[in-house]
């Protein structure tokens, strides 16, 4: 089934994400969900669940960046009636998801869910997710796998996770399929599909499915050649795409650039973040952990890369 699921996503067709985050096989109908408008979904008895509001659009791939969320001090503003609105799907996701528990703070929750990814498997993911109630705070979670006999959850980056906390990147929002307001189950389908992606990429050794890179030094460090290319040649493969001019670079200026972009190039979760999903004791403040969306610097302008002009406007802002 892993496998299978792997070669729908190298074809454009997405699966079906089960309550529970269990992930099967979809119809061939709905290949090419950038054109059919269909996205990942819970289903239940047979029944799907809505879209993620109107137009929206299946993940066509996976965005590693150097800035999916802003450093500047958070804002404690609050929208009410985004709050009713997360606030009442809380039911809702307690279906998609059992077990699902949520911690309240003033500004938002914390939500600590858990997926399958596939029947039969012991090896689970763990999501723990920090929702504001404010349009101008980045909703961030952070991917662990959880199985026996681990003591503790692990984490499962650092691929196509967000520079240098290592929150999860599930998602081109230049698609649009998830944006602020619209469901959680639908968000949380997405961070399924994208752990599962990690267990393709552990189990059978490659990234199934599209994805994008837009440091050459990324590309050149984390990309298999068999994998699809992170550039806007996404139909093909490394190897036959960006490899060749990525080696033919400078690489100790490719290396400089890849550490001056991304801030030092490290990615791990906060500490805060990994004792609270350790112990799950006194969850971290979210006004310290969830960044206001801002322009980000003219200084991370990335124009030079032959294989695609990629720039901060297209980066992976979670909406």
């Amino acid at each position: 089934m892993l496998k299978e699921i792997g070669r729908q996503l190298d074809s454009d067709i997405y699966p079906k994400v089960m309550n529970g985050g269990i992930l099967a096989l979809s119809e061939p109908a709905k290949q090419n969900p950038l054109l059919s408008k269909k996205e990942v979904n819970h289903e239940r008895s047979g029944q799907s669940r809505p879209e993620a509001g109107a137009g929206a659009r299946a993940s066509r791939r996976e965005r590693q960046t150097a800035g999916c969320g802003a450093s500047n001090p958070p804002s404690q503003v609050i929208e009410p009636n985004l709050q009713v609105k997360y606030e009442g799907e809380l039911d809702a996701v307690r279906d998609a998801y059992p077990g699902a528990r949520i911690w309240r703070q003033p500004d938002g929750f914390w939500l600590l869910t858990e997926s399958s990814l596939l029947h039969g498997q012991q090896q689970k993911a763990l999501f723990l997710t920090g929702i504001p109630f404010s349009p101008k705070r980045v909703i961030q979670s952070w991917g662990f796998w959880v199985a026996p006999p681990l003591r503790y959850p692990v984490w499962i980056g650092p691929r196509h996770t967000n520079f240098p906390h290592g929150s999860i990147c599930a998602f081109d929002t230049g698609d649009n399929v998830w944006r602020i307001g619209d469901p959680i189950v639908h968000l949380l389908a997405l961070y399924t599909l994208w752990a599962f992606r990690h267990l393709h990429l552990k189990e059978v050794g490659r990234w199934p499915g599209k994805q994008v890179a837009h440091i050459p030094y990324e590309r050149i460090m984390e990309f298999k050649e068999g994998e699809f290319c992170g550039c806007d040649q996404s139909d093909k493969y490394y190897r036959d795409c960006c490899r060749g001019e990525d080696l033919r670079r400078n690489l100790m200026v490719a290396y400089g650039s890849y550490l001056l972009q991304t801030g030092g190039g490290v990615r791990r979760p906060p500490d805060s973040v990994m004792n609270f999903v350790r112990f799950q004791e006194e969850p971290p403040r979210l006004g310290e952990l969830l960044p206001e969306v801002t322009p980000p610097p003219k200084k991370f302008l990335f124009r030079k890369d032959p294989c695609k002009r990629y720039d901060w406007q297209n980066g992976c802002h979670p909406f």
